[in-house]
């Protein structure tokens, strides 16, 4: 089975999410995903403005989705 991840930004203090973000890649395995999911949030918080993250909590939440294989 194949996956796809799919991102969610949330802020804790507003408790609201920006839309998914949907990742292109397809990854041939659960643990692929889920690896890539830890290091996709720790990127994604890393490249956003410390002050912003902190005031409002921002968390990055993630799924791996199944890819229908044809």
């Amino acid at each position: 089975m194949k996956f796809i991840l799919v991102l969610h930004i949330c802020s804790v203090v507003h408790l609201n999410c920006l839309p998914p973000v949907n990742d292109t890649f397809i990854f041939n395995s659960w643990i692929e995903c889920a690896n890539a999911g830890y290091l996709r949030a720790i990127e994604t918080t890393n490249k956003m403005d410390s002050d912003i993250v902190n005031r409002n909590q921002v968390v990055v939440n993630f799924k791996c989705v199944p890819v229908e294989q044809t």
